[in-house]
């Protein structure tokens, strides 16, 4: 027989899941019409229909509900596969599957977000009527930075603070951001994954020819042709 309380608890939480969306798309369809400042949070709810204290039960601030908040998204079960990658690692070294890891997490990430293509669309033209929103976006992008930064920590058996997580951090951000770029753009025809995939091979084949570089960086010119000491005795 069903179980009548998990029923409940799973449309409590699809309930939730679309009253915050609608939020969001609100809040980004009243930003691109008449910028951040150009409407109340009273008349954001009323064109949801929710109460003010609703809203706040989602979200901070105005400008929260127009950008969403990705690091509180990270799907569990996502994460905890992506972490159990990384099993055996001792912290020595970075485990040979994490690039294979990050994509799949990364995919499927993006297959269960809410945003299609029109959503995405809103909200850079919410962020183009509004630039203050950049400063507010980076915040976001940086909370994000940080959730993956603990996530990739525990999977290396690494602290989180460690140059080799905060490097693999940021070019897979950066890898991210350029392939949701091009996936979300209306004219794109391609999966998200070979999408993806495009751009870290490329990131391989630039990389993956590299030699480690001293940490200090030496005179490549002879000691005969350093500037001689010209001082004459007087």
């Amino acid at each position: 027989m069903p179980n009548s309380a998990t029923e409940d608890c799973g449309l409590r939480e699809r309930k939730r899941t679309a009253t915050r969306a609608a939020i969001t798309a609100q809040a980004r369809a009243l930003t691109a019409a008449h910028g951040v400042n150009g409407f109340t949070v009273e008349q954001l709810c009323e064109q949801v229909g929710i109460s003010r204290r609703t809203f706040f039960n989602y979200f901070p601030a105005k400008e929260d509900a127009i950008l969403g908040s990705p690091a509180d998204d990270l799907p569990e079960d996502l994460v905890q596969r992506f972490i159990d990658g990384g099993a055996g690692s001792t912290g020595e070294g970075i485990s040979p599957a994490l690039v294979a890891d990050f994509v799949d997490l990364a995919v499927g990430m993006t297959e269960r977000m809410a945003m299609s293509r029109s959503e995405m669309a809103q909200l850079k033209e919410a962020v183009s009527a509004e630039p203050r929103l950049i400063s507010k976006a980076m915040h976001g992008s940086q909370e994000t930075e940080e959730a993956f930064a603990r996530i990739l920590a525990a999977r290396e058996s690494l602290p989180a603070d460690d140059p080799r997580v905060r490097a693999t951090v940021a070019v897979f951000g950066a890898l991210v951001q350029r392939a949701g770029l091009r996936f979300f753009d209306p004219a794109n025809t391609d999966s998200y994954r070979s999408t993806l995939v495009t751009e870290v091979n490329a990131a391989i084949a630039v990389f993956s020819t590299a030699s480690p570089l001293p940490v200090e960086p030496t005179d490549p010119r002879p000691a005969s042709t350093a500037p001689a000491d010209t001082a004459k005795d007087t």
